[in-house]
């Protein structure tokens, strides 16, 4: 640990520094540090408690695996080795097997095609049976029927794709009713806050929000006085102008510090305006 904050967690230089009995490769200090910090991090965190970039982060360093990192370092050694023929081989191989996949599907539709037209009704006996006019009357109705058999199946199997040219019959029937707190109310306060789990208890405005929102627009006021006011407050009390990804926590903490802002604002101008009004009684006093 001493080793890799002395040299700014740059392991290139730390593999050439570090001392040991035995030898270890790059992936295997790697492996250990990165134990050793996830032990660190839940030791101080437990894991119930984590909020989500923390259970990332913890996630990340917990399944760190050094022999795929390894193989992954030989393949990439082995890409930069290729001689300039490989490397054509390679490309002229990966287009055929695109356009092989391109090319996959067509050729699948091709042969459900063909089987369909391949299909017909087996005959049960033989041919003497249709002799007469009835006989040839019931098998045409036999394959009439066969045939708007398919045809249905075959419209059935087309109505579940979006037609754009046909108008539709009629209204698709209104879809089912989700169930309200289906998930939500299964987790607890801890996961909630773990995985990032926002209850909505006010009415959310219609359109796409970011939660950045909630931290820009309070800083902009009616007027351009109103708005550089609170920009050197915010900037006064240590508030960056951007902060990125902002949590929930940091948006509730954002609004509490922006209404004592406000807040602070009305009673400056409150006294500015007594101190004016003191200032002119003071002048007609004298006079």
């Amino acid at each position: 640990m001493e080793t890799y904050r002395e040299c700014s967690g740059k392991w290139p230089v730390i593999i050439d520094r570090y001392e040991s009995e035995r030898p270890r490769s790059m992936e295997d200090l790697k492996a250990r540090f990165y134990f050793i910090s996830s032990r660190i991090l839940s030791h101080h965190t437990p894991i119930s408690s984590m909020t989500g970039p923390e259970y990332d982060l913890y996630e990340t360093l917990k399944s760190f695996d050094p022999h795929k990192e390894g193989s992954r370092k030989k393949l990439a050694e082995g890409h930069l080795s290729r001689s300039r023929s490989e490397v054509d081989e390679e490309t002229v191989l990966l287009g055929e097997l695109q356009r092989i996949m391109l090319h996959q599907s067509t050729l699948d539709a091709e042969r459900e095609d063909l089987r369909r037209r391949l299909h017909h009704p087996q005959a049960d006996s033989n041919g003497y049976q249709y002799s007469t006019s009835q006989a040839l009357t019931t098998l045409w109705q036999q394959l009439l029927q066969a045939d708007k058999a398919r045809r249905v199946q075959r419209l059935r199997s087309t109505d579940t794709q979006p037609r754009s040219n046909q108008p539709q019959a009629s209204a698709p029937p209104p879809p089912p009713a989700p169930a309200e707190n289906e998930t939500s109310t299964d987790l607890s306060k801890a996961d909630l806050t773990r995985f990032g789990v926002v209850q909505a208890n006010e009415k959310l405005p219609s359109g796409i929000s970011f939660a950045s929102d909630r931290l820009s627009k309070p800083r902009v006021a009616k007027s351009q006085i109103q708005t550089e006011k609170i920009s050197t407050l915010l900037q006064h009390i240590g508030v960056p102008e951007l902060i990125p990804l902002p949590t929930v926590p940091v948006i509730e903490q954002f609004e509490t510090i922006m209404s004592k802002v406000h807040t602070l604002l009305d009673m400056r101008k409150l006294a500015e305006k007594e101190e004016q009004e003191l200032r002119v009684r003071q002048a007609e006093t004298g006079q």
